[in-house]
């Protein structure tokens, strides 16, 4: 599943609905990263630090807490502790792009950076911490669901998390490769060598892994490729591409996480730095592959629509309450996008064909939308989709992958003689209202679909 098929951080007006706390103690350098979280259209809330006072803290909670920090890195424990009292909040993602190490319990940070580090690449790194974050909450509040409303008890799964981390190194074997590749096997990593591209992906088909490093040193395009590549096989998509890099010669930043990938690493940066960043993107993505498998065992038959494989009504329902009750006391985002199927044929479909061709096309639609989105079978030929943490304008794309999805698919008939039939779409969407309940929600996009004035639209597929 690919499950980044919207605009990062905002609406496709440019609205963003992620919210950055930058904390600094160098404007000069916070500046260069908001460049670059703009771009990934975020909005930027900055709070300065002058080693005894934090200044012009927001009062709204934001999504991602981040620390650019070059002089006050021991500061940094009491300065997350407060804005998490400020906040009220514990569960706010903290990313710490520091200057240096420090002698000090990081474990308040859920990442950290340490030079050298391009701006894009904190940036990038903002961006992987928020869909985690959003991911593991997700999944909290499902479990949650599953508790209070169907009396079912779920833990997560732990084993896979304990297995080593296994590393593909692709291109060729120079001094500055071997040294990483040998630090990694001495901290107990799976390494695997593939010194051509071809044998690369022969290697990333027929085994798992949890991050692949390229080796730039001498020609980025090579590894450009392979990256590209690799971000438009959605069985390839989420495993992290690390580029190493000359970083007094490499001046393609912006290129090469054009082209996918997660973290450049410099040959000659500390070798500790180096292995970190190699581990923690691997981890980020083992963690986000157990996550999905979690997503997939939630519920059980109790809680699923066998047919479609997407949430049955009473979980739905009882779900999207829980969602909204929460976002709203918090004031953010919840979106919900209507989907009503009709046959479309020179025939009449038997009602068990058009059943069948409905959960098809509801099977179609989950494996479209990210993991902690909600899509639930309310009806036969109906089907929501809660997004959490967007607004109606940033489901756009959704809404048109959707259609060319669908519009791209047939059904089969029994009727003699007569080829597969289609179907048709009408779609609506809504966002929640402040003060709004889940079930007037529900209402309102229901309604649109049978409105053409409040823009329901009808799309032969």
């Amino acid at each position: 599943m690919v499950d980044d098929i919207r605009q990062t951080g905002g609406d496709s007006n440019g609205k963003p609905t992620n919210t950055v706390l930058l904390v600094t103690d160098n404007l000069a350098r916070a500046e260069e990263i908001k460049t670059y979280l703009f771009r990934l259209n975020f909005r930027v809330k900055e709070c300065s630090f002058d080693g005894a006072t934090l200044r012009n803290a927001p009062k709204d909670t934001p999504t991602l807490i981040l620390l650019a920090l070059t002089d006050y890195i021991e500061k940094a424990p009491t300065i997350v502790a407060g804005l998490k009292k400020h906040y009220n909040a514990q569960h706010i993602p903290v990313l710490g792009t520091l200057s240096r190490r420090a002698e000090i319990d990081m474990s308040f940070l859920d990442s950290v950076i340490y030079p050298p580090a391009h701006a894009s690449q904190v940036a990038t790194r903002v961006d992987s911490l928020i869909r985690l974050a959003a991911m593991e909450q997700e999944i909290m509040r499902r479990i949650t669901t599953l508790k209070q409303d169907f009396d079912i008890d779920y833990t997560l799964e732990e084993s896979a998390l304990s297995k080593p981390f296994k590393i593909l190194f692709v291109g060729k074997p120079t001094p500055e490769f071997m040294i990483v590749i040998n630090a990694l096997q001495e901290k107990n990593v799976d390494v695997v060598a593939a010194f051509t591209t071809f044998s690369a992906f022969d290697y990333l088909y027929e085994a798992q892994f949890n991050a692949v490093v390229l080796n730039a040193l001498d020609d980025v395009e090579p590894p450009l490729t392979i990256s590209s590549t690799m971000r438009k096989n959605a069985k390839l998509y989420h495993i992290p591409t690390l580029l190493l890099v000359d970083g007094k010669t490499f001046d393609q930043h912006e290129r090469a996480f054009e082209k996918g990938a997660r973290d450049l690493i410099e040959a000659d940066a500390d070798l500790e730095e180096i292995s970190g960043r190699i581990l923690e993107l691997a981890n980020y993505h083992r963690i986000h592959g157990q996550l999905k498998r979690e997503f997939g065992l939630l519920g059980g038959k109790a809680c699923i629509d066998t047919p479609s494989k997407t949430f049955n009504p009473a979980f739905f329902y009882n779900h999207l309450r829980r969602t909204c009750e929460e976002f709203s006391e918090n004031g953010n985002y919840v979106s919900l996008l209507a989907v009503k199927i009709w046959p479309n044929a020179p025939y009449s479909v038997a009602p068990e064909e058009f059943a069948t061709a409905c959960a098809q096309v509801g099977n179609m639609i989950k494996n479209l939308v990210r993991m902690q989105d909600i899509i639930g079978r309310a009806e036969n030929d109906v089907f929501l989709i809660a997004f959490p943490l967007e607004t109606k304008m940033s489901i756009t794309p959704v809404v048109e992958r959707i259609s060319a999805i669908v519009d791209c698919a047939a059904f089969s008939t029994s009727v003699k003689n007569e080829g597969p039939f289609t179907v048709e779409l009408g779609i609506s969407t809504a966002e929640l209202r402040d003060g709004e309940s889940s079930d007037n929600l529900v209402t309102r996009t229901l309604a649109a679909m049978n409105n053409e004035q409040v823009g329901s639209e009808r799309i032969t597929a």
